[in-house]
């Protein structure tokens, strides 16, 4: 099967699975009616394997992963909150991966520049595991870059080493944002309050990394000799 029809039949499953998706699913995957079903099921033996599932069908649809990462830091608090929206955030960019990479070539390439991420592939190919820790900090959709990555000459062990380290620092603010502001709901509110102080100090901390990677990768994707021109 040429890469040309394998794209053809990825963008058909998406837009099917996406109207599928929205229309029979779409109150669902909101984060507010995630996190009511999880807290419902939180002891519950499939509470975990649902959230894992929820977190990939979401994603995939386009919903932010640091959504994912609230509703997980509200159902279990902090620990194990942080670690189990971290193995599930990295079980999905494994699977987007294989999908870019199955599909690669030109074609996908291809798709992603005309969708402005061509200096993503362009980034990827020319990196490796520092470049994935830091594009993981931009305010990137979550399936783009999985796919971009693919599509990339990369190796799948830099992938994984830059994932375990790059997608940490979310996982860690937005659970523990989630979980401070669930606390301060029931009752702990001065210890809520440090709580949340702190981790709003990250993500202002995350927002100003990733406008001045966004900076430096703009800055990178300009080519030679062409800074200067307007």
């Amino acid at each position: 099967m040429s890469p040309r029809v394998k794209l053809v039949l990825l963008i058909v499953v998406i837009v099917i699975g996406a109207v599928i998706g929205r229309t029979s699913l779409g109150s669902r995957l909101e984060a507010g009616t995630l996190i009511i079903t999880l807290r419902g099921l939180s002891s519950a033996a499939l509470a975990i394997p649902l959230y894992f599932l929820l977190f990939g069908l979401a994603t995939s649809l386009f919903t932010p992963a640091v959504a994912m990462m609230i509703a997980s830091g509200v159902t279990w608090g902090f620990w194990p909150g942080w670690l189990i929206s971290w193995v599930a955030a990295n079980v999905w960019v494994h699977a987007h991966f294989a999908v870019g990479r199955w599909i690669a070539g030109d074609e996908l390439k291809g798709l992603l520049a005309r969708r402005g991420a061509g200096w993503l592939v362009r980034e990827l190919d020319q990196g490796g595991a520092l470049t994935t820790i830091m594009v993981r900090q931009l305010p990137l959709p979550f399936p783009l870059v999985n796919l971009a990555a693919g599509a990339s000459p990369m190796g799948w062990r830099k992938w994984a080493v830059g994932n375990a380290i790059g997608l940490l620092p979310n996982c860690l603010i937005y659970t523990q944002l989630a979980a401070a502001l669930a606390d301060g709901v029931e009752g702990s509110q001065r210890t809520a309050a440090i709580r949340v102080l702190i981790a709003a100090s990250g993500v202002i901390a995350l927002g100003l990394l990733s406008r001045w990677l966004q900076r430096r990768f703009a800055k990178a994707s300009v080519p030679a000799g062409k800074e200067g021109t307007a």
